[in-house]
């Protein structure tokens, strides 16, 4: 298993500006996290020289994550809608390149919203028409695009890895890979580790994140049992630690992800022991499929 340790930058803070982007990342450096992703609601409010500088200042690498909203929703009805969320997730890539970073991932097929009814089909047809041209502009600039699935409160069409699988192979996405996120694969997937093999060529990356989303061992997912599935599986991606406190997201965010209880007071005691959990869980999944 190979593959880099990551943070995300929300376990820091949500401000990504000034000395609060540079102190997460000297932060995350010095725990010993080889990359931090910084999240996107709208690419065009990216800071890209200082993300550029802070990233570099702290001999890190950089992955870039993405979130549509509503009023950018590649599967909406409403035209307008639609192709300004494509406009956004090409501009991503396009940021993605000028900063190399290898991809843009996440909610990037849909909207970070609750929806009242399940996709219909010619809401799936917009979107894999959509990613198909999309995967033409990763190519292009020599980025790729990662599709995550996520919990059916937080979006909808792409749940399971399976659905993920599903449009990339609908759109013919060369460029186009699978985002996994085991907070919410613990919610939505039936079996994980058969998940994980079915789907295997097309995983690229992957959040990991304990059952309540907090400090990671805080929880009832088997840790131990997911890295041994991606090791049997042959996953060679990154895997960035993402957890969320009240302390560091504002009332928006904190409101977005239903984070009602406080799930840590100090970012820092929280990073470590993700670090040292990551770090110990991947290799121990490598010395236990040895033995086997």
């Amino acid at each position: 298993m190979g593959g880099k340790l990551g943070i995300h930058s929300l376990v820091f803070t949500d401000d990504w500006s000034g000395d609060r982007a540079a102190e997460s990342c000297r932060a995350a450096a010095e725990i010993g996290f080889e990359l931090i992703e910084v999240l996107m609601f709208d690419p065009a409010a990216l800071d890209i020289p200082l993300t550029r500088r802070v990233v570099r200042e702290a001999g890190l690498e950089l992955r870039l994550g993405m979130a549509l909203g509503p009023d950018a929703d590649i599967s909406s009805t409403d035209t307008a809608i639609a192709r300004r969320g494509e406009e956004m997730v090409a501009r991503a890539l396009e940021i993605a390149s000028e900063l190399r970073a290898p991809a843009v991932s996440g909610i990037t097929y849909a909207a970070f919203s609750s929806y009242s009814a399940p996709a219909t089909q010619e809401a799936r047809k917009r979107v894999i028409e959509s990613l198909s041209r999309l995967d033409r502009r990763a190519g292009e600039l020599g980025v790729r695009l990662g599709l995550e699935p996520v919990n059916r409160y937080e979006s909808y069409l792409v749940n399971t890895l399976d659905e993920a699988a599903m449009l990339i192979r609908a759109s013919g996405g060369a460029n186009l890979f699978i985002h996994m996120d085991t907070f919410h694969m613990n919610i939505e997937e039936g079996d994980i580790t058969a998940a994980i093999h079915r789907n295997a060529s097309l995983l690229g990356y992957a959040h990991v994140a304990d059952s309540n989303r907090g400090a990671l061992g805080g929880g009832h997912f088997d840790l131990s049992a997911y890295f041994r599935a991606l090791e049997t599986a042959g996953y060679f991606g990154d895997f960035t630690f993402e957890g969320f406190s009240t302390r560091v997201l504002s009332d928006a965010l904190v409101g977005g992800v239903r984070l009602w209880r406080e799930a840590w007071d100090d970012s820092l005691v929280a990073a470590r022991a993700a670090y040292d959990v990551l770090r110990v869980m991947r290799e121990s999944a490598k010395a236990s499929c040895k033995v086997w």
